[in-house]
């Protein structure tokens, strides 16, 4: 399930004509070559994270030192259409939808509970977050290939589709006033999550109908992003 390798300017170049595909672009820390800057730059304004590693690194990774000091890894794994996803879901269902979770690990970790919760979906932010790679796989051992997932550019306009189709919308935060555990679910919930240190971002939360939290002991302000959605979803169910 490794991702596909792709390296060398003209290649990048061309993979950044569909910046969703991109998991990340690895770019040698000696690279003189003009070409890696031009696409680092675009790189960035397309929220694709970008990593600066020794050359041998990519030596390693590539096979080959003709790699001109770049290279990219593409997902290995088709994403579903929002619309299938939509369509495939029963007038009970809880669809996941994560804005910008950025590490790897709490993306798989969060895909394993979430196939343990029974979720019908999972929607991603194509841009500026993890997507599916070898290292998701590995943290979700293997449960990512049990959920429909969808990866959209535009998370708002995703949500106001869902709420479209009947779903109500909870936004997960420390800061919500209502009570994971005394709410009454209805049947249709969609679940929205946030990056690990921002949370959602506000045009995201503006389309939540409501804002839940987990009451917290200890003055514990926040948990861990995959832990917080995992309670919550089994708390859905």
């Amino acid at each position: 399930m490794a991702g596909e390798i792709i390296y060398g300017a003209n290649a990048v170049r061309e993979a950044l004509q569909q910046p969703e595909r991109i998991n990340r672009i690895l770019v040698a820390k000696e690279s003189r070559v003009p070409a890696c800057k031009a696409l680092v730059d675009t790189a960035k304004q397309h929220k694709v994270l970008v990593d600066f590693v020794p050359q041998a690194k990519l030596n390693t990774l590539t096979g080959t030192r003709e790699h001109q000091g770049i290279m990219a890894q593409i997902s290995p794994l088709e994403y579903t259409e929002l619309d299938a996803l939509i369509a495939g879901c029963g007038p009970e269902a809880t669809i996941l939808v994560l804005d910008r979770v950025q590490h790897p690990k709490n993306l798989g970790m969060i895909i394993r509970s979430a196939v343990g919760a029974g979720v019908a979906g999972i929607v991603l932010a194509s841009r500026g977050g993890a997507l599916l790679d070898e290292s998701v796989v590995r943290a979700s051992a293997g449960t990512v290939l049990r959920v429909p997932i969808a990866a959209c550019p535009n998370l708002s306009q995703a949500l106001k589709k869902l709420r479209g189709a009947d779903f109500w919308i909870y936004g997960l935060d420390a800061g919500g006033k209502c009570n994971a555990f005394t709410l009454s679910w209805p049947q249709r919930v969609v679940l929205v999550a946030g990056n690990e240190s921002e949370g959602m971002r506000p045009g995201v939360q503006k389309n939540c109908d409501e804002i839940v939290s987990i009451p917290l002991a200890n003055e514990l302000d926040s948990l861990n992003v995959a832990v917080a959605t995992s309670i919550v979803l089994f708390q859905i169910r």
